[in-house]
């Protein structure tokens, strides 16, 4: 018998399968268990996806140097690296962010392949794709080569099968409630189906979904509910089906960030395509964030929540939503851009916080309860190593002031991505 208390992970994203990993890895004896509505990697969740930035471009140094960790990883680790692209970034925004970012690199003393660049120079560097790009407020583009993308949805697989083949359990399973005892402890979950999954500690990596699990689990519990700590959020991405000679030149290009109203938005690089007859296809998201709010009957709450539809209607975005890739498309690709067509769109929720802080940490107000969420649209590069800070929070060895900063309770204040707060109601465009 394995002296370790048994885990109970609900959610099965970046944060979950991270810790799973980590815990499995560092506590090889232990009972981990790895909850996600379907089998594994569900398309709802936010790590679900064609590809991801992976970069350490922060104006905020503490996630700047925490980033830096983990793409150590990214470049180095064979569980990870394979799915790696170091393609470089770029970011055309008429803010001081660039000089900040090199500046907080200087700060840690960290030699990167970075500048600030005209945009004439920019345009050199980068053959013909940028020539028809807005530039029209921008003095200087900032340039990473040093940064990167990854595949996302290939890379949380493959993290997942290592983290079951190190021992821990997958199952596949709607949760409905969570379960409390007489003392208000937490003691597991109730399945949708009617299985009761019991555990010595339950942590929640339930990002957008966080707020209504908790009021439909305890809606007479006030002091559990989320009440505004985290807020789940929305952005829409779109995909282009590409043929090669069309797609080709999007192999070149850097992660592309626009951060300019109307632009505001971001295309990703790519590799070619596995076979001649399969398209190039290139995702366009725009970097604004929406939300959901819902009234919650059985707690009286409004809080925001994924829609309650078939797939959370991500593949239906409405023609507003639409218009707004329009605008990142054109922005970018300029005229030639017009001839560009969406082949399918996506809506991605989130769970953000009023800081983008992430939260890890004990629920207070419910014994053997811990929350490993609020990946507020950045969270996904950290795969490699947040893992390791939630099992640190397990022990109690997490260093005091990452335990302050990732708190239920906190200040809350600053901004590590703070263009992506959710503040337009989807039913309001």
């Amino acid at each position: 018998m394995s002296a370790q208390p048994s885990h109970l992970i609900i959610g099965a994203g970046v944060f979950g399968v991270s810790t799973a990993y980590h815990l499995i890895k560092k506590y090889p004896e232990a009972s981990v268990r790895l909850v996600d509505r379907t089998q594994y990697p569900c398309p709802l969740a936010a790590s679900w996806d064609w590809n991801k930035v992976v970069r350490a471009d922060y104006g905020d140094i503490f996630y700047m140097e925490k980033a830096l960790e983990a793409i150590q990883l990214w470049r180095d680790d064979p569980l990870f690296s394979r799915f790696y692209y170091q393609s470089g970034m770029i970011n055309i925004d008429n803010t001081e962010l660039g000089k900040e970012m090199l500046q907080n690199y200087e700060k840690l003393g960290v030699k990167v392949d970075a500048e600030m660049a005209s945009p004439e120079r920019f345009k050199k560097m980068y053959g013909s794709f940028y020539d028809n790009t807005d530039f029209s407020e921008v003095g200087e583009v900032f340039v990473n080569r040093d940064s990167g993308w990854a595949e996302a949805t290939k890379a949380l697989t493959a993290y997942t099968d290592a983290a079951i083949e190190a021992g821990v359990k997958y199952t596949a399973a709607d949760i409905d409630v969570l379960t409390f005892g007489t003392d208000g402890e937490c003691t597991g979950v109730l399945t949708k189906g009617g299985e009761n999954i019991t555990a010595d500690r339950i942590i929640l990596a339930t990002g957008a979904g966080t707020a209504k699990l908790i009021a439909d689990s305890a809606p007479s519990r006030g002091e559990l509910q989320v009440d505004g700590r985290l807020v789940a959020g929305a952005v829409v991405t779109g995909i282009v089906n590409l043929d090669p000679k069309k797609g080709q030149q999007y192999t070149e290009i850097p992660v592309t960030v626009h951060s300019v109203l109307p632009t505001r938005g971001e295309v990703m690089p790519l590799t070619a395509p596995l076979s001649d007859q399969d398209p190039y296809t290139v995702k366009f998201c725009r970097d604004e964030a929406y939300k959901n709010t819902v009234k919650h009957e059985a707690s009286g709450q409004e809080f925001s929540s994924p829609p309650n539809e078939p797939g959370q209607a991500q593949r239906q975005p409405n023609e507003a939503l639409k218009q707004r890739l329009e605008l990142v498309k054109n922005g970018i690709l300029g005229e030639p851009g017009k001839d560009v067509k969406f082949d399918e769109y996506r809506v991605c929720w989130d769970a953000v916080t009023p800081s983008q802080d992430f939260i890890i940490t004990p629920h207070p107000h419910s014994q053997n309860l811990y929350l490993a969420t609020g990946g507020s649209f950045h969270g996904w590069k950290f795969m490699p190593t947040i893992g390791r800070y939630v099992v640190e929070m397990l022990d109690g060895t997490l260093d005091p002031s990452l335990a302050k900063r990732w708190a239920w309770d906190r200040e809350n204040e600053g901004g590590a991505h703070a263009h992506l707060l959710p503040t337009i109601e989807l039913r309001d465009l």
